[in-house]
């Protein structure tokens, strides 16, 4: 069924045709090329070329008849690929590019294979679910494209579930026409789509923690592979959180952002482009300034209520020749997967009072492993050239157990070194958010440093002069370890997390044992001039 000549040439006029007050200049425009729906030729053209028509008078989404929703609909329609659409709730965003964008692909093409990725695959099923349906149910649909539609999907199709659906098609790819996926719980392998389509990548529980996100984001970037060689991508979702996934997309430029706020200027006090006013109040008071910001403004509050700044901390090739170190330990004290870490920090400081992250650890650890590490890491540092002293801080609350073992264990192995017990309180005005900001003048004054992740085949200059002249212990080294489960991390890396995330993140141990240097009274080492140990003479 071919549309009439003058059809196919209407339709760029048609979609330049501005979306009146109440829309019946668009109307009639329709009406004049479909005879007022009775020629199919033209509705077939119409839905083709124009996805807002396709929405409207096939899909029968008469609740979409809004000039914004409209106008998304034609900037979607001018640039469809490579595009990060943050719209706001309710803003039809997935019903005017996952569900009616996806339908009219297949209709333009029956041989194309589309991948739906979301956080999980329940909900990427909900959005096949939804063109399964339109499919099956809508008559009109499979009247004008018999030669893609199914009569009986269920019963002619070689495949029809939620799985995955084929529609009628010459080729035989591995791929169906459509399969829904989940980003964290179970990607394919061995498929490659032609249009992978991302919709809901990032719900509240993927953001719930640093390790949340990280997990989602590294998972959208497995699923790379699963496009094919000049494939096409669209990214459609909702902001949760101000270092969201979606935020990794954007800074690598990896989808250009489509923002399209739910107010005209982006604010709260905005006008609202699609409710009403007193809906909107309603909804501002309702679910909260954070939440309207992140979810109906795509402009995550948070971003504006972090404590830090990640590219305040500063990196060292090289630490000083004299330092004075500091060990701190806040403990967790159970050893249970979802419980906190222990956290062991060692921070050295120089005569100007920068610090200087040297080592450490970051997970769980029972009670004799505490004091193995601990131990381990005093024994490590009291003994290195350049270190005036070590002194040790434990948190104090809940901690009496602890200590005491520890001082068995010191009477057993004969170590002498001082325990000072870090009695900050855990809730009320002492809690871990006020101790945490006390780490602000030092990140923001640029005065605290993390090591320089060294190859040791590929030294830096300053590194390899240090090396060269008899003072390779100066050169920094990466802090790794492994974990209760014998899984290797990063302990910078885990920093920058807690730093960056704080205080909206999940995990705050490393932080918080950072800022219990300030409960030790640091003081910078002793300066001694050499010359002045010289004898006098007479």
């Amino acid at each position: 069924m071919n549309a009439p000549e003058s059809t196919s040439n209407v339709a760029p006029l048609l979609q330049s045709i501005p979306f009146s007050t109440d829309g019946r200049e668009l109307l009639e425009a329709w009406d004049a090329i479909d005879d007022r729906g009775r020629d199919a030729a033209a509705i077939r053209a119409l839905a083709l070329a124009d996805r807002y028509y396709l929405l409207v008078k096939v899909l029968g989404r008469v609740d979409a008849w809004h000039h914004w929703i409209y106008d998304r609909c034609r900037e979607v329609e001018a640039r469809p690929d490579g595009m990060l659409d943050i719209w706001g709730r309710e803003h039809y965003k997935s019903t005017v590019i996952t569900f009616a964008g996806v339908i009219q692909e297949i209709l333009r093409d029956p041989e194309i294979t589309v991948g739906i990725f979301s956080h999980t695959r329940p909900i990427a099923k909900a959005f096949l679910a939804q063109i399964k349906r339109e499919f099956e149910a809508n008559e009109l649909l499979r009247d004008l494209f018999p030669d893609v539609l199914w009569e009986s999907p269920e019963r002619q199709a070689a495949a029809w579930s939620l799985e995955g659906i084929i529609v009628k098609r010459r080729g035989n790819p591995k791929e169906m026409t459509i399969e829904a996926h989940g980003l964290v719980d179970g990607q394919p392998t061995s498929k490659h789509f032609a249009l992978m389509v991302y919709d809901d990548v990032v719900t509240r529980e993927s953001v719930s923690t640093p390790e949340q996100i990280a997990k989602t984001t590294e998972a959208w970037e497995l699923s790379d592979n699963l496009g094919s060689s000049g494939g096409r991508k669209w990214h459609v979702g909702t902001r949760y959180h101000f270092s969201d996934t979606y935020e990794a997309i954007m800074k690598r430029g990896a989808a250009a952002l489509r923002h399209r706020p739910a107010t005209h200027d982006g604010t709260m006090d905005g006008e609202p482009v699609l409710f009403t006013m007193d809906e909107w109040r309603r909804k501002v008071r309702d679910q909260g300034e954070a939440t309207i910001a992140a979810q109906m403004l795509g402009n995550p509050l948070a971003g504006h209520q972090r404590m830090f700044d990640v590219e305040d901390l500063q990196i060292y090739e090289v630490r000083p020749e004299t330092l004075m170190v500091y060990l701190m330990v806040d403990p967790a004290r159970s050893t249970k997967k979802d419980s906190a870490n222990t956290a062991m920090v060692v921070v050295g400081m120089d005569y100007a009072g920068n610090k200087y992250l040297l080592d450490g650890r970051a997970h769980r650890m029972d009670l004799q492993t505490r004091w193995t590490m601990m131990r381990d890491l005093w024994r490590k540092w009291v003994g290195a050239p350049g270190v005036q002293g070590v002194r040790v801080g434990y948190e104090k609350f809940g901690a009496l157990a602890d200590l005491d073992y520890f001082h068995e264990r010191q009477k057993v192995e004969r170590l002498g070194f001082e325990i000072m017990e870090l009695a900050w309180p855990r809730e009320g005005p002492g809690s871990k958010i006020d101790r945490v900001q006390r780490l602000g003048p030092d990140f923001r004054s640029h005065r605290f440093y993390l090591p320089y992740p060294t190859d040791e085949n590929r030294l830096t200059s300053a590194q390899r002069r240090m090396s060269e002249s008899g003072y390779g212990y100066r050169v920094s080294r990466s802090i790794r370890a492994r974990d209760e489960e014998g899984q290797a991390y990063d302990l910078c890396e885990r920093l920058r997390m807690e730093v960056m995330y704080f205080p909206f993140g999940g995990l705050k141990d490393i932080v918080d044992a950072l800022s219990r240097i300030y409960d030790m009274e640091p003081t910078p080492p002793v300066y001694v001039d050499s010359q002045n140990l010289e004898p006098e003479y007479t």
